[in-house]
């Protein structure tokens, strides 16, 4: 085979360097942007590909390297010598670990999982067995004072709850006394709550999937609050948030559970109009993407759900808009044009016909103030201000140093008016 040849194409496939290494770490060729100059090729900046040369052991299969660095590279065995690709970012890890495998078997025919690549490095090793020192010395602790954890059963029940869409079951099982404590999975009190948020509303949200609310729509959920959370500064009000969480999730699985029938193909249908919100969604093309014919899908979701495909679409796209009014900046024409409405008075109007109330209307009651209203506010504050100061100003001048003397009426100093004997400055 013409390696070369071979090595060169792979460069570009890649966009990155392959080096090819031999014995006591001198490179011998490199195949991508970079090219040998007098036999010499200059080593790139990264720490990471510099341990690999002066340090990596001999591999007998392909090893991504990157725990630690901000960025990846791969090493494979070349008969005696060596190849070392990269840098890659770690963005693009998934694809560069494929290629790595596509490369490895067009060279040896041996197929490897993705999961083989990793070889933990020696820091990374270190970590783990102090990881694992950690667990155990938690074990002994836990059985030293004979304090479990938050019995499963509890956590159980919590869950079962959930995916049943019961809240009353719910707030009993929250209610619960029992002996033991959560795990502690940090040792700074703020980072523990957000950390055991985060662990709640993940399987709260996995509970409410298998109780029927679409994937897409619990995985945004969980999304939306962790991303709150992470912004949070006070635990109770972490607390707070998880639990919130998991009810709204158990009322999401209560309302699917309202629906008379459950169908796979009704359920495929309202995940992909979950995914399209923001699009203009035509019947056909859902038709299209789950293999059935327009017609006998409206039929069958308005016999499923007691609705037409377009009303269904239409309320959960007002659904979403209520709650942009209410947690986002956007103003009412940028959430119409977002959610693919032909016009700022069409969407007022379904939105109004849905909640009885226009968009201006929902978001002054329930919405947090936009950027602008908020910036429109503060500038007409500001406005005031300067007006009142103006008005001091002018006030002060009027009267600063101008002592009245007694039975004339006249200003110290000062030049009488004809007839009124005002200061002249006063009258103006």
């Amino acid at each position: 085979m013409n390696w070369d040849y071979f090595l060169r194409q792979w460069g570009r496939i890649f966009h990155c360097n392959i080096y090819l290494v031999e014995r006591h770490d001198r490179i011998r060729q490199v195949y991508g942007a970079q090219s040998l100059e007098n036999g010499k090729a200059s080593f790139p900046e990264e720490p990471a590909f510099l341990r690999l040369l002066t340090g990596g052991q001999a591999e007998t299969r392909p090893v991504l390297y990157g725990e630690a660095e901000p960025v990846l590279y791969a090493v494979l065995p070349f008969y005696e010598k060596r190849l070392v690709m990269g840098p890659t970012a770690p963005g693009e890890k998934n694809e560069f670990a494929a290629g790595v495998l596509a490369l490895w078997h067009s060279m040896t025919g041996q197929e490897l999982m993705t999961e083989e690549l990793w070889q933990q490095k020696e820091p990374a090793g270190a970590e783990i067995r102090e990881a694992r020192a950690n667990v155990q010395e938690v074990i002994f602790q836990r059985q030293e004072t004979e304090l479990p954890h938050n019995p499963y059963e509890q956590e159980r029940r919590e869950m079962d709850s959930i995916r049943r869409g019961d809240r009353e079951m719910l707030r009993r099982s929250l209610q619960e006394t029992y002996r033991g404590e959560v795990g502690q999975l940090s040792r700074d009190a703020l980072r523990q709550a957000k950390n055991i948020a985060i662990c709640v509303v993940t399987l709260a949200s996995r509970a409410a999937i298998e109780g029927g609310v679409l994937p897409e729509e619990a995985f945004s959920m969980v999304d939306g609050y962790i991303l709150e959370i992470e912004e949070m500064t006070d635990p109770h009000k972490v607390e707070a948030a998880m639990r919130q969480a998991e009810f709204e999730l158990a009322e999401r699985v209560e309302a699917v559970h309202a629906t008379k029938e459950r169908n796979e193909l009704i359920e495929r249908t309202k995940n992909h109009i979950f995914q399209n919100l923001h699009s203009e969604i035509v019947i056909g093309e859902i038709g299209h993407q789950i293999g059935v014919s327009a017609a006998w899908l409206s039929a069958l979701f308005h016999r499923v759900e007691g609705v037409t495909i377009q009303q269904y679409i239409r309320r959960e796209k007002i659904r979403l808009a209520q709650n942009l009014l209410r947690y986002s900046d956007y103003d009412v024409k940028s959430i119409a044009n977002y959610l693919a409405f032909c016009s700022q008075s069409h969407f007022g109007k379904a939105f109004k016909e849905q909640t009885g109330m226009t968009p201006t209307a929902y978001r002054a009651k329930y919405g947090n103030m936009t950027k602008n209203e908020n910036m429109q506010k503060n500038k007409n504050m500001q406005k005031n201000e300067n007006m009142q100061k103006d008005k001091n100003i002018q006030r002060n001048k009027k009267c600063k140093g101008t002592k009245i003397c007694k039975g004339t009426k006249i200003c110290k100093g000062t030049k009488i008016c004809k007839e009124t004997k005002i200061h002249d400055n006063y009258m103006k």
